[in-house]
């Protein structure tokens, strides 16, 4: 067996064990043929290089000898002659080749289905006619990219490229993260884990010790990326696990700044847990790694937000003083060079302090706040408006209005946030607008807008933030 074949084969039991444990997590028995088939797919989806007939293996968690003695098991239930089965024929069949008739049909019955399925004969039905494998669900892509990077980050840890390739991933990195600000977040998770993949494999050939570096940073940039997709779709643990992994390419790389944005994005996705504390230490946590510029201001905002949900009112205000003080004292690559996605630039700290000001119950300080982020926003260069981070800032400046009591200054707020399209509707809206949705309907008049949030937020956003809306509805 060569090294590359064993690399595979470790590979595929890694993605069919990840896709079986997390397929049985959510069954309450054992599972069905059709639960077996789903997750055959889903290993040869991950694993293409694989036949179907060790996918189905993997998919009931068998090793060759466990197989075989499932299929003598089988031969004596079905009163069958046992065949002199050896595991070198097993291997041989996992590895394509095709058994005679009557082992066909003995491993059709073991497995439950037809030559089809297992890859030993061709369908030639139609394309119109055939109801085709499902593929896997777009959002267990996340899951299944969170866990990769993070076993990939762990290897790092403890773990002949050409000038021209590494720029040319350098290139495509920065700019696909310059895109999210304006782009849907699923097409771009697609284009960011296939970019991933490359720098994994860029990281396993002959490199020199800065290429390695600079890979391992890219890598992480990339982990970071996709947390914040795994976000915006309010998938919080694969967000969790990836921002882990983009901290340790940071640690491995010896990138100060991206290693301070991981832990601000392990606060954020703290944040919306209602772990509190823990977004705190976090945050804190981060400013060992960075203490100045752009990122360190994300940091201390994080750090006030915090504050001002643990009811630490005096050292949210304080943090927030701190984080106005450091940005001009320094600049870094990631946070002012690459900058898109990683940005944090004045609007965005604007954005923050509102959500700052709205905990501490400071509606007007609020007020003033969202609104001079949206105007910074509107004023500043097209290619770093986030429609993120602006309806963000949006839902945030009408859920002050209403606090203060004004309905009209509370939908003229909702309006750009209505006419986002279905792709642009990222979870967190959700989880902000079902506040206000709530403030609704404890004021006279407030039906009307209420059920223009609860429409919205029917089309587009993620289950868990529909969800969100049902139960403060009462639905």
């Amino acid at each position: 067996m060569t090294q590359s074949t064993r690399g595979g084969d470790r590979a595929a039991l890694a993605c069919a064990t990840i896709i079986r444990n997390r397929t049985l997590a959510s069954l309450s028995g054992p599972p069905s043929a059709a639960v077996i088939q789903r997750m055959v797919d889903e290993i040869h989806a991950c694993c293409p290089q694989q036949t179907r007939f060790k996918c189905r293996r993997l998919a009931h968690g068998w090793t060759v000898e466990e197989a075989i003695e499932h299929f003598h098991a089988l031969c004596d239930r079905e009163g069958v002659k046992r065949r002199g089965l050896t595991e070198r024929s097993w291997r041989e069949w996992e590895a394509g080749a095709r058994p005679d008739r009557d082992y066909t049909d003995l491993l059709c019955r073991l497995y439950e289905t037809g030559p089809v399925q297992l890859g030993f004969a061709h369908d030639y039905t139609p394309d119109d006619l055939r109801s085709g494998p499902s593929a896997p669900p777009v959002l267990d892509l996340i899951t299944e990219a969170a866990d990769e990077a993070g076993a990939h980050a762990e290897e790092a840890e403890a773990s002949e490229l050409g000038s021209g390739a590494l720029e040319r991933l350098r290139t495509q990195v920065i700019w696909v993260g310059k895109r999210y600000v304006a782009e849907a977040p699923l097409p771009l998770f697609v284009e960011m884990r296939e970019l991933q993949e490359r720098t994994r494999r860029a990281l396993d050939k002959r490199i020199h010790p800065g290429q390695a570096r600079e890979l391992y940073f890219l890598t992480g940039a990339l982990c970071g990326l996709m947390a914040n997709v795994s976000m915006d779709m309010d998938r919080r643990i694969p967000a969790d696990t990836l921002a882990r992994a983009a901290w340790t390419y940071g640690k491995v790389a010896g990138h100060a700044a991206l290693m301070g944005w991981a832990r601000g994005m392990q606060a954020s996705v703290a944040l919306w847990d209602r772990r509190y504390s823990d977004a705190a230490k976090y945050a804190e946590e981060g400013l060992t790694s960075m203490n100045v510029g752009s990122g360190a201001t994300r940091l201390h905002m994080l750090r006030a937000r915090s504050y001002a949900l643990l009811g630490r009112g005096r050292e949210a205000a304080e943090a927030l003083r701190q984080a106005a003080d450091v940005r001009s004292a320094g600049a870094d690559e990631l946070h002012d060079e690459i900058a898109g996605e990683f940005a944090f630039r004045p609007a965005k700290e604007h954005y923050y302090a509102a959500v700052t000001h709205l905990h501490l119950g400071f509606s007007a300080a609020a007020i003033e706040s969202a609104g001079a982020s949206l105007s910074l926003y509107a004023s500043g260069d097209p290619e770093n408006r986030s429609y993120g981070c602006e309806s963000m800032a949006s839902a945030h400046l009408a859920i002050a209005h209403l606090m203060e009591g004004d309905a009209s200054g509370a939908e003229g707020a909702m309006a750009p946030i209505l006419a986002l399209p279905p792709d642009r509707r990222i979870g967190s809206l959700g989880t902000t607008l079902a506040t206000g949705r709530a403030l609704l309907s404890a004021r006279p008049g407030g039906a009307h807008m209420a059920r223009q949030i609860e429409s919205f937020c029917a089309v587009g956003l993620p289950q868990h933030a529909r969800q969100a809306i049902s139960d403060r509805s009462g639905r």
